[in-house]
């Protein structure tokens, strides 16, 4: 069943070719019965004209109606917005009800309608008109009268309804001006209470100066630590200097020391003379020079004893400490500057808690200041919009909203539009076709003969094992072994009946089965191999259409005449049979 429902969803394209190859007097009756009707059309049918115009639609201000987001629109291929109001307009059912009253057309309004198409042209300020009746000169006439109904309709339309318009903006201009003054009277309080001009410039100077005092503050902090550390280096070093020194001090000398200054002078007065006459290595010399320095020793020896007080001062002069002086000017002037600073951090911290106070409540002050600020500019933006719509229409009160002018006025078409004898010719040809092809498919569709494989196919959904005319041939019967071998026989399957479907083909069948009979094939051609049993023997048995009963197969293998046409319910039976049949044999007319 499987096999026949995919077998009948697909139609193959040899069965279509075919089809219409056998169905042609179909295909060539619809291409000649389009070609009739279209050329009847031609000869026969209404005359249609069509007439064209132009208009141009400009603003009061003379800028396209595509401009700002209308012209953004018509790029992207949305047209102008304006533009299209304007064809609405040209189709409303006053405007072409007053058409139809000046053009004295007596038909319905629906019917009348579809004479008149408008369309905006892309990136431009032009709708064009097209009008279309059975005349030439009628098509003209229809489209002069529309343009001209349209210019005097735009024109009252747009000079009529300002006026209240510009009334009710007016009143909603007062209203937001009385707003607009709230608002700022609310926001010259706020800015008086503060002592504000503005707000954000105040606060951005004051966080820049907080930020220098800040950058201030830690250099004066540095510098007082520095002077304090100065200050106690210079304390330390002024307990370790004496405040005064001794100037100068006059000893009195002992007697005996002053002797042996007096004897040292003779011997080096003594010794210069004999070094004019003698080497420094002179023996003279030499002693000379011990005798020096014997006396040396002795004049120190008698200065250490008279250290400890026995030389007489006779006189001492003191005087203040130069290094102390210095150090203790240094001392004053770091203190000074120690003081300064603090001074200086002091009326920095003073300054810095007030920015600190102030900084407290600016989210306060900021956030009343924003809400007001935010009122006001809503309260701006809608009174400057109000006023410009108020601005427009009084210009629309005074020019009107746009400016159609007639662009290109209507001539007279030199053809018709329809029917054209080509296009109605080729059209009706190809509808032609197109039926008769549809014809052909249903006509083939319907047909139930076994005419082909491709016909078996479709109706049956089984395979042609073999179309023979006469007796079967040997090397037939063994390539049709092989085939019932590749659709299972001798695996799946080992018996098969071999149904002829008229009695003609019955002697065709009984000769199919005794073909098949153990060694028949061989007997028939020696030559070509016997066909192999896999799993048991493969038997085909006639059965006669007229047994009571059916015979033991498992399968069943159908033997048709060419064109044989199947009744309703031998089609539904076999249907029902689906992957138990296996095939058929298709027998040429006179074959038996």
């Amino acid at each position: 069943m499987e096999r026949w429902a995919e077998r009948q969803e697909v139609l193959s394209i040899q069965w279509l070719a075919d089809a219409l190859r056998r169905q042609w007097r179909w295909v060539a009756a619809g291409v000649v019965l389009g070609v009739v009707l279209a050329l009847a059309m031609v000869v026969f049918g209404e005359r249609r004209y069509e007439a064209e115009a132009k208009l141009l639609v400009e603003s009061p201000t003379g800028a396209g109606l595509g401009g700002g987001s209308g012209a953004l629109a018509s790029l992207i291929g949305a047209g102008s917005p304006d533009l299209n109001t304007q064809v609405e307009i040209l189709l409303s059912r006053p405007l072409l009800e007053q058409v139809r009253q000046r053009s004295g057309i007596d038909e319905p309004y629906r019917d009348f309608a579809k004479r008149f198409r408008a369309s905006a042209l892309r990136n431009t300020n032009v709708v064009q008109l097209t009008t279309s009746d059975a005349t030439a000169e009628g098509a003209q006439r229809l489209a002069q009268t529309w343009a001209q109904t349209y210019l005097r309709y735009v024109r009252t339309l747009y000079e009529q309804n300002p006026t209240t318009l510009v009334e009710k903006l007016s009143r909603e201009l007062d209203a937001q001006e009385k707003r607009l003054q709230e608002v700022s009277q609310q926001l010259t309080a706020f800015l008086k209470r503060q002592q504000m001009v503005a707000p954000e410039a105040e606060l951005t100077k004051a966080i820049e100066k907080y930020a220098d005092l800040q950058e201030q503050r830690r250099t004066l902090e540095s510098q007082r630590l520095a002077l304090e550390q100065q200050i106690d280096a210079i304390q330390k070093q002024l307990q370790r200097q004496p405040r005064f020194y001794e100037a100068a001090r006059n000893l009195a000398v002992p007697p005996e020391v002053q002797q042996l200054n007096a004897q040292i002078a003779e011997l080096e007065i003594e010794r210069s003379g004999l070094l004019q006459e003698f080497q420094p290595s002179a023996p003279e010399v030499k002693i000379l020079e011990e005798q020096i320095r014997q006396a040396t020793r002795e004049r120190e020896a008698i200065l250490a004893r008279a250290i400890d007080q026995q030389f007489l001062t006779l006189s001492k002069q003191e005087s203040v400490n130069p290094v102390y002086q210095d150090l203790l000017k240094a001392l004053l002037e770091a203190q000074s500057n120690l003081q300064a600073t603090q001074a200086s951090l002091g009326v920095l911290g003073q300054q810095q808690a007030q920015f600190e106070r102030l900084f407290r409540q600016t989210p306060d002050v900021m956030a009343e200041y924003a809400d007001l600020k935010r009122q006001y500019d809503a309260a701006l933006t809608i009174w400057t919009e109000k006023t410009r719509a108020y601005e427009q229409a009084r210009a629309q009160q005074l020019i009107g909203k746009v400016s159609p002018i007639l662009l290109q006025p209507p001539a007279v078409p030199d053809r018709p539009v329809f029917p054209r004898p080509v296009f109605s010719t080729g059209l009706g040809m190809v509808l032609g076709l197109m039926l008769g092809i549809f014809i052909a498919l249903a006509a083939a569709l319907r047909n139930r003969a076994l005419t082909n494989r491709w016909e078996v196919e479709r109706l049956l959904g089984a395979p042609v094992l073999l179309e023979v005319r006469g007796s079967i041939e040997p090397a037939q019967a063994q390539l049709l072994g092989w085939q019932l071998r590749a659709l299972g026989g001798g695996e799946g399957w080992h018996t098969a009946a071999v149904m002829p479907l008229d009695a003609h083909a019955k002697p065709f069948a009984q000769q199919l089965a005794r073909t098949f009979e153990p060694g028949g094939a061989s007997d028939l051609e020696p030559s070509l191999p016997a066909v192999p049993s896999a799993n048991g023997v493969l038997r085909l048995q006639a059965a006669s259409p007229d047994a009571p009963n059916a015979p033991a197969a498992e399968r069943l293998i159908l033997v048709a005449p060419r064109g044989y046409r199947l009744d309703e319910a031998t089609y539904r039976m076999l249907q029902q049979t689906g992957d138990r049949l296996v095939g058929v044999v298709l027998v040429e007319e006179g074959g038996v």
